[in-house]
């Protein structure tokens, strides 16, 4: 097994003591515990907690944005955009998780200046993904000419964050397909009238 191998291995140990324990209590004794090695072997990969957070940050980000680009490979249209939104949500129990993972470090960032900067650099990445693919809507002219495309890239995160962290605290609130059905509600708002 590979180094980086190696250290993705070490992060989804870290995933399930986060999702397990919250990242407050997650500790590289804890993850050592549940690779079933010793803590030497935690700190051969990664330097501190910090260190190992990131990247276990890192590759929930990853895993989302090489689905979105993945789904978004022959779809067009509108139906484009909604697959990938689709793949942001917690529609399945595995997508929970990672939505466990992701709220975790947003709640662990605050008064942690880089973990914020590190939430905005992805933050920014997706805004700017949806904001072209509206602007290849607008082009399109599928959607309405008169948007402020930063502030409907930005509602459509907001949407997905709200699902999100309404579907970690209380699972039964959205089914997957009400999850959709609020998502394509929203887009429809942005058609153009035929």
């Amino acid at each position: 097994m590979s180094f980086d191998d190696r250290r993705i291995e070490v992060a989804k140990a870290a995933w399930q003591v986060i999702v397990r324990e919250g990242l407050d209590r997650t500790s590289m004794r804890a993850i050592a515990q549940e690779l079933g090695s010793s803590t030497g072997v935690v700190t051969h990969y990664f330097r501190d907690k910090e260190e190992l957070t990131l990247f276990a940050l890192e590759q929930v980000f990853e895993n989302v944005a090489a689905e979105m680009k993945a789904c978004a490979k022959g779809q067009q249209g509108i139906e484009r955009l909604e697959q990938m939104i689709f793949v942001a949500l917690p529609l399945e129990n595995i997508d929970r998780d990672e939505w466990k993972v992701w709220m975790a470090f947003l709640g662990y960032s605050i008064g942690r200046e880089q973990l914020v900067r590190e939430h905005r650099k992805r933050y920014d990445f997706l805004r700017q993904i949806i904001s072209q693919e509206l602007t290849n809507l607008q082009a399109a002219k599928l959607i309405r000419a008169d948007l402020d495309l930063t502030l409907e890239a930005n509602a459509l995160i907001a949407l997905v964050d709200g699902i999100g962290t309404g579907v970690v605290i209380y699972p039964e609130q959205f089914s997957a397909e009400q999850q959709k059905y609020l998502v394509r509600r929203h887009i429809n708002v942005l058609l153009t009238l035929s």
